[in-house]
C-alpha cells in the first residue's frame, strides 16, 4: 500500500492556475495607467489654477497637441524597440537628419513629393542599419545608436554645410504645422499612427512575436521563429517613425535642421517607460505611452508658461526618468514575486499560438526560418 503523501494530489501553486498571470498583469498595467491618470489630472489642475490666463486656453491646449503628437509618434517606435527588449538612443539624431534632406529635397530636388519620399526612405534606412548591426552581428544597442547619432549629426551639418535650410513649399504646413479641420494635422498623423501600431501589435502575429520575443529569445528560438528577423523589424519601425516625427517636426517650424531633434532620444525613452513600458522587454502598452507622452507634454508646457529655466526643465526631466525607471523595477520585483515571468503577450505566445519542443535532439532539432 502506497503512502498517503504519494496518493494524494499535490496542491497547485498559484502561479500556474491558467490565467491568473495574466490577470495580475492586467491589473499591474491598469494600476498604472490609472495612477498615470490621476498624476495627469493633479498635474493640469495645478497648472491650470496658477495660470488660468495662459495655461488653460483653447490655444494652448493647441500647441500642447501639436507638440506632444510630435513626440508620441517617435515615443510609439521607441516603444516597439523596448517590448523586444532594446533601445535606440539615436531616434532625435534621425529626426534631425530627416528634416534636414527633407527640406533639401523639396528645395533642390523638385518640391514637396521628392522631398517626402526623401526623408522617409531616410529614416526607415537608418532604423534598417540599426537593427541589422544589432541583431545580425549582435552588437550592443548602446554602441550602435550612440554612433549612429554621432554620424547623422555630422553627415547632417555636412550635406546642410552647417546651416539651417529654409524656403520650405507652404503645401508642407499639411504635415505638422496647418489643421486638419477641428484637429492639428500633427495629431492626426500620431492618430494614425498610433491605429496601424495597435492594429499591428494587437491584431497580428507580429506583435505576438514581438512581446513573446522580448519575453523569452531562447524559448522563441526553440519554437522555430526568427528573432533575428523581428529584432530587425522592431528597429526599422522605430527609425520610420522617427523619419516621420521629423517630418511634422520640419513642417511644425518650416526649417529643416540637424539638431531639430536634439531631446527627443531622452523623452522618446521616459514617456515608454513612464507609460509602464520594460527596460529589458516584454511589457509595454500604447496606452500607457500615450499617457506618459500627455503627462511630459503637460510638465514640460506648464514649465514652460512658469518661466523655469531649460536647464531647471532638462534636470525635471531626468529625475522624473529615473523615478519612472525605480518604479518599473518595483513592480517588476512584485511580479517576480507572484510567480510571473514575462509578459501578458509573451505568455500567451508562449502557452498558446507559440509552442516549443519539449529538447531538441537529433530526432527532434530546433525549427529554423
Amino acid at each position: 500500500m502506497q503512502p498517503a503523501e504519494s496518493i494524494a494530489s499535490p496542491e497547485p501553486e498559484r502561479s500556474r492556475i491558467p490565467g491568473l498571470g495574466d490577470l495580475r498583469v492586467r491589473v499591474s498595467s491598469i494600476s498604472t495607467e490609472l495612477q498615470l491618470l490621476v498624476g495627469l489630472a493633479a498635474l493640469y489642475a495645478f497648472f491650470a489654477v496658477l495660470y488660468p490666463s495662459t495655461f488653460a486656453t483653447a490655444t494652448n491646449a493647441q500647441n500642447m497637441a501639436r507638440q506632444g503628437a510630435i513626440l508620441l509618434v517617435v515615443a510609439i517606435g521607441q516603444m516597439f524597440v523596448l517590448v523586444i527588449g532594446g533601445f535606440d538612443i539615436s531616434v532625435g539624431a534621425n529626426m534631425g537628419f530627416v528634416s534636414t534632406v527633407t527640406a533639401l529635397g523639396m528645395t533642390e530636388h523638385g518640391g514637396l513629393v521628392p522631398g517626402l519620399l526623401i526623408g522617409l526612405a531616410a529614416g526607415t534606412a537608418i532604423g534598417l542599419v540599426n537593427g541589422v548591426l544589432i541583431a545580425g552581428l549582435r552588437l550592443s544597442p548602446f554602441i550602435i545608436t550612440l554612433a549612429m547619432l554621432t554620424f547623422l549629426g555630422g553627415f547632417a551639418n555636412q550635406l546642410s554645410s552647417g546651416a539651417s535650410v529654409f524656403g520650405l513649399p507652404a503645401s508642407f504646413q499639411w504635415f505638422g504645422a496647418a489643421d486638419w479641420g477641428p484637429i492639428p494635422s500633427a495629431l492626426g498623423i500620431s492618430i494614425v499612427v498610433l491605429l496601424l501600431a495597435w492594429f499591428v501589435l494587437a491584431r497580428l502575429r507580429i506583435g505576438l512575436y514581438i512581446y513573446a520575443i522580448g519575453g523569452s529569445r531562447d524559448t522563441c528560438r526553440l519554437a522555430g521563429i526568427s528573432v533575428v528577423r523581428y529584432e530587425i523589424l522592431t528597429y526599422t519601425v522605430c527609425g520610420a517613425l522617427a523619419g516621420v516625427a521629423g517630418i511634422m517636426l520640419a513642417s511644425r517650424v518650416s526649417v529643416g535642421q540637424a539638431s531639430l531633434g536634439q531631446g527627443y532620444e531622452l523623452l522618446s525613452i521616459a514617456t515608454a517607460v513612464i507609460g509602464g513600458a520594460a527596460i529589458g522587454g516584454g511589457v509595454g502598452r500604447l496606452s500607457g505611452v500615450i499617457l506618459g507622452v500627455a503627462l511630459l507634454t503637460v510638465l514640460n508646457t506648464g514649465m514652460d508658461i512658469a518661466g523655469v529655466g531649460e536647464f531647471i526643465q532638462q534636470m525635471v526631466t531626468g529625475a522624473v526618468l529615473v523615478a519612472a525607471v525605480v518604479l518599473a523595477q518595483l513592480r517588476g520585483v512584485d511580479l517576480r514575486g507572484l510567480g510571473l515571468r514575462g509578459s501578458l503577450g509573451s505568455r500567451r505566445a508562449l502557452a498558446g499560438r507559440v509552442s516549443a519542443p519539449s529538447e531538441p535532439s537529433p530526432s527532434n532539432p530546433p525549427r529554423e526560418r
